[in-house]
């Protein structure tokens, strides 16, 4: 546990209906440029490396560019130089290895790309260039448990916390430096929340009004999809319904190792909690909080203490605004949320609703009927003339019928068994 006294879509199904859980849909992707001007100095057969902390952007990586500003040494092909990505299980990238020549250069930018073709030529000029390795056989950065000759390496994984570079001087009596340190230009596909290194996530809270839901909370389920954080124990959760009743979804559980695109459905019926002390893997598991204490979050999060079972939000009204919370109560580590998905039952039956029907009088032989439920998840069934009830689904398409009158009765029936006890009914006739 690393706590610091920091303060702190998918589907709403009522009965069940299925609605996103989000304020205007998942964010767009998104992109940031991350620097640490530090100068570097190279030691003499020896490494260094200057740590640039990446926060604030959500989404699995897409692209990802390093500049390196200032570069001078006294022979440049001694250097090895490495990007290693935050987690426990990190990537590592050799930038520059054995290449540039053996004459002296100063004062030089290099911006890596993999969507460029050069690599970088003798003398290195300023300009953007491939990751180059000329003979390979470099000593491995610490912290790396997989390595890649391109940045694209990179892709896919969680963008937030701490970027290492590092820099070796792989022979005697040459020394160098990078004046002002290192730069990253991160690019990364959508995110519904975006996790920081510390602190609430954005959007804080993640939240949905519902306004047409009827009836009373019977069961709820979360699930929170491409789940992405380099320490997920810093995590806080907490779901807040509509009437303010709230329950902790996760705190202090999952340890140290990454989350890499795990799926979590929080389901007071699942067999197990999440588990404090090894990693979390994708499945279905009980609200899970191992804290020694009470967790704090920021306005405008209800005060404590706070509900530990899906259940006690039972009884309660699903319309309204639902809220997430979702909090990192240390540092240096951060991630994203995919998606959210809140599955909610109520007692109240589906109503259904006709949305196509045929005139009252036609010729046509044949006859569309289009319908929907007011819950979300509902299936339907029909009943065409004196034909017994069939499950069916929208739009009903009759064809070959026969002169005369025609009846079709629809109903819904939610995920919780609920039937809508007045079906709709559509009646037409076909002349001759």
């Amino acid at each position: 546990m690393r706590r610091l006294a920091l303060m702190t879509a998918g589907l709403l199904t009522a009965g069940t209906l299925a609605v996103g859980l989000s304020t205007a849909g998942p964010a767009q992707a998104a992109s940031g440029t991350f620097t640490n001007s530090a100068p570097i100095a190279v030691t003499d057969n020896g490494s260094v490396s200057s740590d640039v902390q990446v926060s604030g952007i959500g989404g699995r990586i897409t692209d990802v560019d390093v500049v390196l500003n200032g570069l001078g040494h006294t022979r440049p092909n001694d250097l090895d130089i490495w990007l290693v990505s935050p987690g426990t299980n990190a990537v590592a990238v050799p930038l520059m290895s054995d290449t540039c020549g053996s004459a002296a250069i100063s004062g030089r930018t290099l911006t890596f790309d993999d969507e460029v073709a050069t690599t970088l030529p003798t003398g290195c000029a300023t300009g953007t260039y491939r990751p180059t390795n000329i003979s390979g056989g470099d000593t491995t950065p610490p912290g790396a448990t997989t390595l890649s000759g391109t940045l694209s390496g990179f892709d896919g994984r969680n963008p937030a916390g701490t970027w290492r570079l590092y820099v070796m001087d792989d022979t005697a009596t040459e020394v160098g430096t990078i004046n002002g340190g290192v730069t990253l230009k991160i690019t990364t596909g959508p995110a519904a929340i975006t996790i920081p290194t510390a602190g609430p996530a954005t959007p804080y809270p993640y939240q949905r009004t519902v306004s047409d839901q009827p009836g009373r909370i019977t069961d709820v389920d979360v699930v929170l999809s491409g789940s992405y954080h380099t320490y997920p124990d810093d995590l806080d959760i907490l779901l807040v319904s509509p009437a303010g009743a709230s329950v902790v979804l996760m705190s202090d559980v999952c340890s140290s190792a990454d989350l890499v695109g795990v799926n979590l459905r929080f389901d007071d019926s699942a067999a197990a909690a999440l588990p404090d002390g090894s990693a979390c893997v994708s499945g279905s598991y009980k609200p899970s909080n191992q804290d020694d204490g009470p967790d704090a979050y920021n306005a405008p999060a209800p005060a404590g203490p706070y509900g530990d079972e899906l259940s006690d939000l039972s009884g309660g009204v699903a319309n309204g605004t639902w809220r997430l919370y979702v909090v990192d109560d240390s540092s240096s580590d951060g991630g994203f949320i995919t998606g959210v998905q809140l599955v909610v039952k109520t007692d109240a039956a589906p109503n259904t609703v006709i949305t196509q029907k045929p005139r009252r009088t036609t010729k046509a032989r044949k006859a569309t009927i289009g319908f929907r439920s007011t819950k979300g998840g509902s299936t339907f069934q029909c009943k065409v003339d004196k034909k017994a009830w069939k499950s069916c689904a929208s739009p009903l398409r009759l064809k070959r019928l026969k002169p005369g009158k025609h009846t079709v009765l629809v109903r819904a029936i939610d995920n919780s068994g609920h039937v809508d006890a007045t079906p709709a009914k559509v009646t037409w006739r076909i002349s001759r």
